[in-house]
């Protein structure tokens, strides 16, 4: 009786690992900013935390997207470059050059992200100016 209910259990724990989530969904697009010949800088917000965490703030470089639901499902395998606590990190766009600002908690930085439109890279570089107050 022993090995059978072992086995089951196993099984069980595979399944809730392998089906666990690893990143919380997106609860919103704050603001679209674009950049480039066809692409945009997502700010999408993550309050997954609940009553005891906080937003988390999540950028991302990509094509434009046509919805949110269009973003939300790209979002699940793209890499933000971004990962901070405060909204409204882009400061200022200048063609591929992309000045960002953060005053709060940055969790992940990346200075160079890419899309591609139509089969054509576009390489964006991010200058950031972080300090924590």
């Amino acid at each position: 009786m022993f090995w059978p209910l072992l086995v089951i259990c196993l099984g069980q724990a595979l399944w809730v690992f392998l089906s666990w989530s690893w990143r919380p969904d997106p609860s919103m697009v704050l603001s679209a900013t674009p950049v480039g010949e066809g692409g945009a800088i997502y700010e999408v917000l993550y309050d997954s935390g609940g009553a005891t965490g906080s937003y988390v703030y999540r950028y991302f470089v990509m094509e434009r997207q046509p919805s949110e639901a269009a973003l939300f499902e790209k979002t699940r395998k793209a890499k933000p470059f971004l990962v901070t606590k405060m909204p409204g990190a882009v400061r200022e766009v200048v063609g591929t050059s992309v000045k960002l600002r953060t005053r709060d908690t940055l969790y992940d930085f990346h200075n160079v992200a890419s899309f591609k439109v139509g089969g054509q890279l576009t390489i964006v570089r991010f200058y950031l100016d972080a300090t924590r107050p």
